[in-house]
C-alpha cells in the first residue's frame, strides 16, 4: 500500500523571529527558572501530568526548549515558541492505541504597568503524520489549553488545536485563540496528546507557539477626563428632557 505522509511545515523559524533569543529547556523552567518576552514574564512553571501507553517510557523535559518571541508589538504581541527534539513527542503505533499525554502550566504576567494581556493565541507550527493509506488510520496530535485567573481554571477561555488523520481524512485545525477582558496576569494550562494506532503509523509534534496580545491601560488623567465627559453628556441629556 502507498504510504501517506502528511507534514505540517514549520511556519516560522523561532530563532529568527526571536531576534536570537536564547532557548531555555523546559526542565530549567520546571526547576524554577523564568523567561521574558517583551514586557511579559512567564514563570511558575509546573508539570502536572505525564502518561504514556508504554510504561517504560519517561518524560525528559530537557527535550523541549522554549524561546522568547520578542516581536509582535501590541498585536499579536510577544510570545513563546516551543521546539521539541529527541523524539519526545513522537509516537509509533502499537496495534491498539499508543499515546503520550503531557500536561503543564505556567503564569504569564505584565512587567509594564501600563499594559494588560487581552487575548491569547495558540498554533501548531511543525509536525508530521506517517500512515498507511488503508482507510483505517488514527494518529495525530492535539493541544487543549485553558486560560484562567487562577491556576488550573478556564474562566478566561479554552483553545484546542489538532493535526490528525482518521480513516484517511486529515484534520488540520492548527490555530485557535481566546479573547478575554484585559488582565495583569493569567494562568495557562496545556494538555498535549500525541497518538498512533497501527504499528506502521507514527505521529510527531515538533513545534508549537503562542502569542499574548496586549492593550494599553488609560492613564489616570485620561480615565478621569473620559468619566467627566460621560457625566457631562448625561447631565446635558437630562436637562434637555427636563426642558
Amino acid at each position: 500500500m502507498k504510504r501517506i505522509l502528511q507534514t505540517l511545515g514549520a511556519l516560522v523559524v523561532a530563532l529568527a523571529m526571536s531576534g536570537g533569543a536564547r532557548a531555555v529547556p523546559l526542565s530549567d523552567l520546571f526547576a524554577g527558572s523564568s523567561i521574558t518576552a517583551g514586557d511579559k514574564l512567564f514563570d511558575q512553571w509546573e508539570v502536572m501530568n505525564y502518561t504514556a501507553s508504554d510504561p517504560a517510557r519517561s518524560f525528559d523535559a530537557a527535550n523541549i526548549e522554549v524561546t522568547a518571541l520578542n516581536d509582535g508589538g501590541l498585536d499579536p504581541g510577544p510570545g513563546l515558541s516551543f521546539g521539541v527534539s529527541g523524539g519526545e513527542l513522537t509516537v509509533t503505533g502499537d496495534g491498539v492505541f499508543a499515546f503520550v499525554d503531557l500536561m503543564f502550566g505556567f503564569r504569564a504576567s505584565v512587567l509594564d504597568p501600563g499594559l494588560r494581556i487581552k487575548d491569547n493565541s495558540l498554533s501548531i507550527t511543525a509536525g508530521s503524520i506517517v500512515s498507511l493509506a488503508d482507510g483505517i488510520n488514527d494518529n495525530g496530535m492535539s493541544i487543549l489549553e485553558s486560560i484562567g485567573t487562577v491556576p488550573g481554571q478556564d474562566d478566561l477561555g479554552i483553545k484546542e488545536v489538532e493535526f490528525s488523520l482518521l480513516d484517511d481524512v486529515l484534520t488540520s485545525a492548527v490555530s485557535d485563540s481566546a479573547t478575554f477582558p484585559p488582565q495583569a496576569e493569567i494562568w495557562v494550562t496545556k494538555n498535549i496528546l500525541v497518538w498512533a494506532t497501527d504499528t506502521s503509523d507514527t505521529a510527531t509534534l515538533s513545534a508549537f507557539e503562542q502569542r499574548f496580545s496586549q492593550t494599553a491601560v488609560p492613564e489616570p488623567g485620561s480615565a478621569l477626563l473620559l468619566t467627566a465627559l460621560a457625566l457631562g453628556a448625561l447631565g446635558a441629556r437630562c436637562l434637555r428632557r427636563g426642558a
